[in-house]
C-alpha cells in the first residue's frame, strides 16, 4: 500500500497538518497530536479547503471525525482521493467498528521558537521594569529630567538585547546541529515547489520548506528528535550572524550598565541633570 507522494502532508490553519505516517494518519496541532490508524478510518472527506477524517463506528451510533480548515484545496482533494483509494486494501479494516478505540492522542511540549520566544519576551520584560525602576529611583532623587534619557536608553538597550538574544539562540541551535546532529539530503517534491522530504530513523517521512532550489538540499536533525532541523548556511553568515549577536547583545549590556551608573550619580548627587552641561 502507497500514498504518492505529492501530497504526503495537508496544511490547515491554526498550524495544523494532516500526513500519512506509515500505516496510519498523524493529525497535528500546536499542543496535540493525534495518531489515527488507517484500520479506524471509515473515509476522508474534502470539502474545498476543509479535510475531514471521519472514524469506523457500529451501525446507529455517533461518527466520529477529526477535521482541519484552511487546506489548499488542490492538495485536500489529491490527499483524500489517494488516502480512499487505499483504505480498501487495508488490513484488518472492519468499518462497524469503534474507530475512536484506535486512535492514540498525546499532548505535544511547546515548540522550540515559541519556547525561544517566550525566554526573549521574559528578558525583555525584566529589562523594561529595570527601566521603570531607575527613572522611579531617579525622580525620587529630584532628577525628574533624568526620564527623558532614561526611556529612549532603556529602550533601545532592551530592543538590542532582544535581537541580539534571538541571533545568538538561532546561531547557538544551527552549531549545535549541524555539529552534534544527523545529515541528510532531503528531496524536493517536484509538484510542490520548495517542500523537501527526508526521512528520519524510525522510517517517518519529514518535510521542510526552503526556496534555495536544487533537486535536494542538505539537512541536519536532532538525533532525539527528528522535528528539530535546519539547513545549514555557509560558515561566512553563521559568523556574521554570531558576531551581530554578540555585538548587540554587548550594545544592549552595556546600554544599561550605563543607565544604573547615571541613576547611581544622580542619587548621591554626582550627575545634575537639571543643569546645562
Amino acid at each position: 500500500m502507497s500514498i504518492i507522494p505529492s501530497t504526503p502532508v495537508v496544511q490547515g490553519s491554526g498550524k495544523a497538518s494532516l500526513r500519512l505516517d506509515g500505516d496510519a494518519l498523524l493529525l497535528s496541532r500546536p499542543h496535540e497530536e493525534a495518531r489515527i490508524p488507517l484500520p479506524a478510518v471509515e473515509r476522508i472527506r474534502a470539502e474545498g479547503r476543509s479535510l475531514t477524517v471521519e472514524l469506523t463506528a457500529p451501525a446507529g451510533s455517533t461518527r466520529y471525525v477529526h477535521r482541519i480548515d484552511g487546506a489548499s484545496a488542490a492538495a485536500a482533494s489529491m490527499f483524500a482521493e489517494a488516502v480512499n483509494a487505499a483504505l480498501a486494501g487495508t488490513p484488518g479494516r472492519d468499518t462497524s467498528a469503534d474507530g475512536t478505540a484506535l486512535v492514540e492522542t498525546r499532548s505535544l511540549p511547546r515548540s522550540r521558537r515559541s519556547t525561544k520566544l517566550r525566554r526573549i519576551l521574559w528578558m525583555s520584560a525584566g529589562a523594561l521594569a529595570l527601566l521603570v525602576v531607575l527613572c522611579v529611583i531617579a525622580a525620587r532623587a529630584g532628577e525628574a529630567v533624568a526620564i527623558v534619557v532614561f526611556i529612549p536608553l532603556g529602550l533601545i538597550s532592551t530592543a538590542a538585547l532582544a535581537v541580539g538574544a534571538n541571533a545568538l539562540f538561532n546561531w547557538y541551535r544551527e552549531w549545535r546541529l549541524t555539529r552534534h546532529g544527523i545529515t541528510t539530503f532531503a528531496a524536493e517534491v517536484p509538484e510542490r515547489p520548495g517542500m523537501y522530504l527526508y526521512t528520519d530513523p524510525a522510517g517517518r517521512i519529514r518535510h521542510v520548506f526552503t526556496w534555495a532550489g536544487g533537486i535536494a538540499v542538505k539537512v541536519c536533525y536532532d538525533s532525539r528528535d527528528a522535528g528539530d532541523v535546519v539547513l545549514p548556511r555557509p560558515a561566512l553568515l553563521r559568523r556574521g550572524e554570531l558576531s551581530l549577536g554578540l555585538f548587540l547583545a554587548f550594545c544592549g549590556a552595556g546600554g544599561f550598565v550605563g543607565l544604573v551608573a547615571m541613576t547611581v550619580g544622580a542619587v548621591d548627587g554626582s550627575m545634575n541633570f537639571s543643569e546645562p552641561a
